[in-house]
């Protein structure tokens, strides 16, 4: 009796936790063919831009991509004609199989063209071969590969309007990418921007990529190109439509807090582990969502104060 009551709790806790519900991609209109789908857990979001002569994406994951691509039939006839990946995390890189019958162009860094060679490959395949019914999307699917790698900026000039892609060096991985369209006074930021949810180390293959300083610099690159963005579309969590350059600031005052608070730790003679153990979120990041994902920041931001490698 004891056994089937712990069951029928565990049950419920599953059904009621929503651990058991699918992962859901809500669209969000950020303006005219612009369209924002978030994850429902706050994994990799997508976003769709709809052209004149066809339709791109940026970001697509294996597990939800389907989700995507049935929203673009919803909204248009138009085919996918090219598709762009922030950087190579799988979450955000894998999802290329879902889009294989439009044929569309893959546009990333040269940086992700060896990420994707090396780490991301050898996940994507342990995946495909897991029976972890998580992975169950992979068994079918192939990771496919970039179709143009670049270094510095790419302009696309494509249905009408204008996609500056810059390569905006390590950060959140080795080889973030963002895209600015003037026309529609947005821009895609992948995972260097994360709303109202604790930022993820970026992984693949036991390797850890993220650089707090580098992640530092590149916000305040950005910052200063002063560009008319009315709305930055985060990698994570939801678009706030028409905050502009506000997201960015708190992105950053985030990771100056957070490094500040460790170093401040670090200096009172607490090892790793006690400030793993004893670390309070300040105040006003207190309502971000997944602060597991902090365990993996905690040994970056250490690691990094002291310079030792990580």
């Amino acid at each position: 009796m004891h056994g089937k009551l712990l069951a029928a709790l565990a049950f419920a806790w599953l059904f009621t936790t929503g651990a058991a519900a699918p992962d859901k991609m809500t669209p969000v209109k950020v303006t005219e063919g612009v369209y924002m789908l978030e994850h429902s857990r706050g994994s990799g979001n997508s976003t769709i831009v709809i052209t004149n002569d066809g339709v791109l994406v940026f970001d697509f994951a294996i597990d939800n991509a389907d989700q995507t691509l049935a929203e673009i039939r919803r909204l248009t006839d138009k085919k996918v004609r090219y598709i762009i990946s922030s950087h190579s995390a799988l979450d955000h890189a894998s999802g290329s199989w879902h889009f294989r019958e439009d044929k569309p162009i893959w546009i990333a860094t040269k940086t992700q063209l060896h990420d994707f060679q090396m780490q991301e490959l050898k996940e994507f395949n342990e995946r495909k071969n897991s029976n972890d019914p998580r992975s169950a999307a992979y068994k079918t699917a192939e990771l496919g590969h970039p179709d143009i790698g670049f270094d510095g900026n790419m302009t696309l000039y494509f249905g009408g309007l204008t996609f500056v892609i810059s390569a905006e060096g390590r950060a959140h991985s080795t080889g973030d990418l963002t895209v600015y369209i003037p026309q529609k006074r947005v821009m895609l930021m992948g995972d260097l921007l994360d709303t109202e949810i604790h930022p993820g180390q970026a992984e693949s293959g036991g390797i850890f990529y993220s650089n707090v300083q580098g992640w530092i610099k590149v916000l305040d690159s950005i910052m200063a190109r002063s560009l008319a963005v009315e709305t930055y579309i985060p990698g994570h969590g939801p678009v706030h439509i028409g905050r502009g350059v506000k997201d960015l600031e708190e992105q950053k005052r985030y990771f100056v807090v957070m490094r500040d608070e460790v170093a401040k730790m670090a200096q009172a003679g607490k090892t790793l582990a006690q400030i793993e153990k004893e670390f309070k979120i300040p105040q006003e990041f207190a309502h971000y969502k997944r602060p597991e994902r902090l365990q993996q920041f905690f040994k970056l931001f250490y690691h990094q104060l002291a310079e030792t490698g990580y």
